[in-house]
């Protein structure tokens, strides 16, 4: 298969996974094996996040705009208060957990399992709402959801949206603040990765065709999401990620 057309292939799993709540990191490990892909460099995986992470700014510009122009108003600072009190304790177990989390991609059953886990929470945030949370609180117990979610097969977005929702927030906050705090946490894991970066594994073109490439389905992915979540449709992602799951340890 021809180089450019692989990196458009693992584009397109790496912009709509990261967005869907089926984890990324678990279909691009499942997408290599089955279709016999060798790894791509690890530089290749960054410019993957750099395109997802572009996708987030470009579709969230205008609630962007406000929190870095306006950031000393009331509802601005707040927001970014919220963001912060959830990025803390994502980063505090990415940073304990790293070399722990890092040996699971090497373990099939464990990605079996963890699909299985990420389903069990879609699908509960569907039966199981609990009386509105207080906002801080709240966005601490959602960024230890996305600190979970560093293992392979366990979704980001399904984490976080699956927490807000169970915490008693509404669909548009949750589906809101969940692509937000994506930002630290995608701009914290490229920065960590980028001085390990071996620059002669990828040429310029390709690395630019990676970066525009997952943007693009990034993007169409989180108006196909925010569609889905607004028809209170959100959970059904739990069935895909319990098949992915089984199939997973039926197979691989």
């Amino acid at each position: 298969m021809p180089f450019t057309i692989k990196i458009i292939l693992l584009a397109l799993v790496q912009g709509v996974t990261e967005f869907f709540p089926v984890s990324s990191s678990g279909h691009l490990l499942v997408f290599q094996k089955v279709l016999n892909f060798t790894t791509l460099p690890l530089v290749y995986d960054i410019f993957f996040h750099l395109g997802t992470l572009l996708a987030v700014v470009v579709y969230f510009f205008k609630d962007l705009k406000p929190l870095a122009l306006r950031f000393y108003e009331k509802e601005n600072f707040r927001m970014l208060l919220l963001l912060a009190t959830a990025t803390l304790p994502t980063a505090i177990i990415g940073l304990v957990g790293k070399d722990f989390f890092e040996a699971l991609f090497t373990k099939p059953n464990t990605l079996g399992f963890c699909f299985i886990f990420t389903a069990a929470v879609l699908l509960a945030s569907r039966f199981l709402r609990l009386k509105k949370m207080s906002a801080f609180p709240a966005a601490f117990l959602i960024g230890v959801a996305q600190g979970v979610a560093i293992i392979p097969g366990v979704s980001r977005s399904g984490m976080t949206i699956a927490a807000a929702l169970i915490l008693g927030l509404n669909f548009e906050f949750s589906f809101r603040f969940s692509f937000l705090l994506s930002i630290p946490a995608i701009l914290g894991a490229v920065i960590l990765e980028w001085n390990k970066i071996p620059w002669q594994g990828g040429h310029w073109p390709q690395l630019l065709l990676a970066v525009l490439a997952a943007a693009l389905f990034g993007y169409l992915a989180l108006g196909l999401l925010k569609k889905i979540m607004l028809r209170d449709k959100f959970h059904l992602f739990g069935i895909y990620a319990l098949a992915a799951g089984i199939l997973t340890l039926l197979f691989l």
